[in-house]
């Protein structure tokens, strides 16, 4: 689960094409102004290949490059991209001498003025995990359309070793769309562990989000029976027949991997990565209070004093009947607690006029309000199958402590379980200094060798494994 910040808020994917012959070949970089205060560096890297122009986009603020764009249009010295899924569009006019383009980004009907300037130094953040081709596997587009067959749903990347699969890994996504890879910061961790477990002799599959127009009208429901279609279909072919079937969830996605492997017999077993097992009120409040308590910035009076406000307003989305009587009591509510507050108050705290038309959007969307009503241990008890669980001590998004005794009590006696609580990793499974999702970026490592080489060897011990049986191991408990 991934916390929203102000300056992650702008998801960008820009497009490549084929261009005029004015040689716009190098970096462009520019400044995207958020709010008042907070602006996005974004830097565009053109070069030719043969006729054609590529480009690639770099947020130096988010730590990450060489994000690939495409359907991008030079023509009458304006240049325009857009990209459907993300609602984002891009036009700017290039200046007379060719330094600049000046124009303005739109994403989701908001207007972003951005200047787009060549002469900066492009910044690069090594990712050396990341695989890169020829691989020593086979890959395969694999794509789904819903079950009326009317709409593309599911994009996806299968994985096959050469020889007969030790059995089918089927991945999924935290919260927020994201992309087969789960790309965050340029770390693809989809990508590392899809290549390290088909190395190991498993085939993968991982896959986009649904695209945006669909995603944002989905629940966590709909995203557990986008699973269930990929079964449906994936079983169907005749190199995959006979596997056992894995769900690997990271974040939300292990409580979407919990709610299909409860009802469904053809999931043998799930690896749960920084796994959900709390309410979502309980896991932002911790959130909140840990990474505040991180970052240094706040007393621990301020620290409850913005809990309390959470708390408040958490209880509010749950008490609601639907979507609308949600954010009309959470304007309301709003603006009782901000009357209280200084201006300075209200910035310290999240409660701006800014912050509420936010928090508006996002506790009364489809997602969000039914994600409140969903209890995970519901889901945990139901399970019979083989369970690995896995969270660093330092995760700051999802409380290790609270997954692990909440899996404790609903798996102990009833399946072969494994929980590995391992020492110096955050939610991303990556080693870090505080756990803080500001450090993210910053490391170079996408996954933790230790963390890789458990999923290995949990995920083949499953593999082997005809029954369930009964045997809970714990490592690096404290």
């Amino acid at each position: 689960m991934r916390q929203s910040f102000a300056l992650y808020s702008i998801l960008f994917l820009l497009a490549v094409g084929s261009l005029s012959a004015q040689n716009l070949a190098g970096y462009w970089e520019g400044k995207i102004a958020i709010s008042k205060k907070d602006s996005l560096t974004v830097g565009l890297q053109l070069e030719y290949q043969a006729d054609t122009l590529y480009a690639e986009l770099d947020s130096p603020d988010q730590f990450f490059s060489g994000q690939p764009v495409s359907s991008l249009r030079f023509a009458d010295s304006t240049l325009s991209f857009r990209v459907p899924d993300f609602n984002l569009s891009y036009e700017g006019r290039i200046s007379s001498d060719g330094q600049r383009f000046t124009g303005v980004c739109t994403q989701y009907g908001k207007k972003f003025d951005c200047i787009l300037s060549q002469g900066a130094t492009r910044k690069l953040f090594l990712r050396p995990q990341t695989p890169k081709p020829p691989y020593p596997y086979r890959t395969e587009e694999v794509n789904f359309r819903d079950r009326s067959g009317k709409r593309p749903l599911i994009n996806g990347t299968l994985t096959l070793p050469d020889s007969t699969p030790k059995g089918l890994i089927i991945f999924i996504s935290g919260s927020g769309w994201q992309d087969r890879d789960e790309a965050i910061f340029s770390h693809r961790p989809f990508a590392v562990i899809a290549d390290t477990l088909t190395k190991a002799g498993f085939a993968t599959y991982r896959y986009d989000d649904f695209p945006v127009a669909i995603f944002r009208k989905s629940t966590t429901y709909d995203f557990a029976d986008g699973v269930r279609l990929i079964l449906d279909s994936l079983l169907q072919r005749k190199d995959l027949q006979g596997v056992k079937i894995g769900l690997l969830g990271h974040s939300e996605g292990s409580l979407v991997a919990s709610m299909v492997a409860a009802d469904d017999h053809r999931v043998d077993f799930t690896i749960h990565l920084g796994g959900i097992a709390q309410p979502i009120d309980e896991i932002l409040l911790y959130q909140s209070e840990a990474i505040a308590r991180a970052s240094g910035e706040l007393t621990e009076k301020e620290i409850a004093n913005g809990n309390a406000i959470n708390k408040h307003i958490y209880s509010i989305v749950k008490m609601c009947k639907n979507k609308d009587e949600c954010a009309e009591k959470i304007s309301k509510v709003w603006d009782e607690l901000a009357a209280k507050l200084t201006d300075e108050e209200k910035v310290k705290y999240n409660m701006t006029p800014e912050n509420k038309f936010t928090a508006i959007q996002t506790f009364s969307s489809p997602w969000y309000y039914e994600l409140f009503r969903i209890d995970p241990k519901k889901y945990l008890k139901k399970i019979k199958t083989p369970v690995f669980a896995i969270s660093g001590r330092k995760d700051l998004q999802i409380d290790a402590n609270s997954t692990e005794k909440i899996m404790d009590k609903y798996l102990t006696g009833k399946t072969l379980y494994y929980f590995y609580k391992m020492p110096g990793l955050n939610h991303l499974l990556q080693p870090c200094t505080t756990g803080s999702p500001d450090e993210y970026g910053q490391i170079e490592t996408t996954i933790a060798s230790e963390a890789l080489e458990s999923i290995v060897r949990i995920t083949e011990l499953f593999a082997r494994c005809g029954h369930p049986v009964l045997k809970v191991v714990k490592e690096n408990k404290e």
